[in-house]
């Protein structure tokens, strides 16, 4: 064995907060959320040298404000409404009370989980 190859890979990750997060949230789900640099495509499966967990919420429906993304944040989720409107000709009053009705028909949707995200 060559004297670099005696190096750590460092994708070993201290489970310390997640463990932490599950023991407090026994009852939340959990999300992983991987980002676009998880997986060159090369591999059926790739380690991820970046882990952070947290607590959040997910929109857990099927959704026509943007199918492709999962929200974890309502004032993002809020702003890409926004943006589908704005091609529209109303007031900026109107247009806000419109995204907030819009948004509430999602409220029941949106569930308490803890998300983990991996990346490279």
């Amino acid at each position: 064995m060559r004297d670099e190859e005696k190096r750590p890979t460092q994708l070993l990750h201290s489970a310390d907060d997640l463990r932490q997060l599950i023991l407090d949230h026994p009852d939340l789900p959990l999300l992983v959320l991987a980002s676009d640099d998880s997986n060159s495509g090369d591999y059926s499966y790739m380690s991820c040298g970046s882990v952070h967990a947290e607590v959040g919420e997910f929109l857990d429906c099927m959704q026509d404000v943007d199918d492709e993304y999962c929200f974890t944040d309502r004032d993002e989720f809020k702003e890409k409404i926004e943006d589908a409107l704005y091609d529209f000709d109303v007031s900026e009053q109107e247009l806000e009370i419109e995204v907030e009705r819009r948004a509430a028909e999602y409220d029941p949707y949106w569930k308490p989980c803890i998300i983990v995200y991996v990346g490279n």
